[in-house]
């Protein structure tokens, strides 16, 4: 199977919508990188949503961040994804 390049731009798109909210551009650098790793652990977990504060928790120690403050930032994106 040959992927065009338009395929593979709407994959890459995809995969990266989060990072032109508005939300992710308030955050600083380290909460961002933080907030990659959440979403790359999701990307390879099956049990994504089990584990999800389990993977929050470890992107926090990584990254030197707060829990609450990733949460607060899940909690806004939801937020803003539900209200469109």
């Amino acid at each position: 199977m040959t992927t065009t390049l338009s395929n593979l731009r709407t994959k890459i798109d995809e995969g990266n919508d989060y990072k032109r909210s508005r939300q992710y551009n308030k955050l600083s650098p380290k909460v961002k990188r933080a907030v990659d790793m959440v979403y790359k652990s999701i990307e390879t977990d099956k049990n994504a949503v089990a584990n999800f504060e389990k993977n929050v928790s470890t992107a926090a120690k990584k990254h030197n961040v707060s829990n609450r403050e990733l949460m607060n930032y899940f909690d806004k994106e939801t937020l803003t994804i539900l209200r469109r």
